[in-house]
């Protein structure tokens, strides 16, 4: 029998804080009620590859992502079921043996620059949400992030995202925008997150 979850997915450009907004309106709910989920713990496993083959792969692409296994995830979430999510390691481009276990949730948020371009994800979504902020603040954000959190050099984020960030922003993710239900801005969004904390209460408690 599947619970009464409400699941938010929420999308935008790299940078465009997705996460940010996911986190502020997550903090609104009790702990034990809300989980988030981000996309990119989702990135296919490629430790078959050699390091240089790995490092040369468009992790912008939809391709590099295991859709199918998200929704299979989401899907088991729904029903109440455990579900054993992979830990991704952005140093070395492939998964962990180690998985992190995850309870069902009455809210589920799911976050990631991809999600509303793909129908097989998001058609399960009760809103979609589209975050938008100016290219060079995200540009920002994530020569900033890259750098803290996943060990890379500027020269190196600057390469990637010219290569292959901008250029999958532009096919995939700004087209997405029209599939969202609510386009909220990356800063300043304070008002945003109140009304959807509203709608998810009526939501969950009619």
């Amino acid at each position: 029998m599947e619970v009464k979850s409400y699941i938010i997915g929420i999308s935008g450009a790299s940078g465009s804080g997705k996460s940010t907004f996911a986190k502020n309106l997550a903090q609104k709910f009790p702990k034990d009620t809300v989980l988030i989920i981000a996309q990119d713990a989702y990135y296919k496993d490629l430790n078959t590859m050699s390091l240089k083959v790995k490092s040369n792969q468009n992790f912008d692409h939809p391709d590099s992502l295991d859709f199918k296994l998200l929704k299979e995830h989401l899907s088991e979430l729904k029903k109440g079921t455990k579900i054993y999510q992979p830990i991704y390691d952005f140093n070395t481009h492939s998964r962990t043996q180690n998985t992190t276990p995850i309870n069902a949730h009455k809210i589920i948020i799911v976050e990631g620059t991809l999600l509303l371009s793909q129908k097989l994800i998001y058609k399960d979504f009760d809103c979609k949400i589209f975050v938008k902020l100016e290219e060079q603040n995200c540009l920002e954000r994530r020569i900033n992030r890259d750098i803290s959190e996943r060990g890379r050099s500027k020269e190196d984020v600057l390469k990637q995202y010219y290569a292959t960030v901008k250029p999958m922003y532009d096919k995939f993710i700004a087209p997405s925008e029209l599939n969202a239900d609510l386009v909220v801005p990356g800063l300043n969004n304070e008002l945003q997150i109140e009304y959807m904390y509203n709608v998810i209460l009526k939501k969950l408690n009619p």
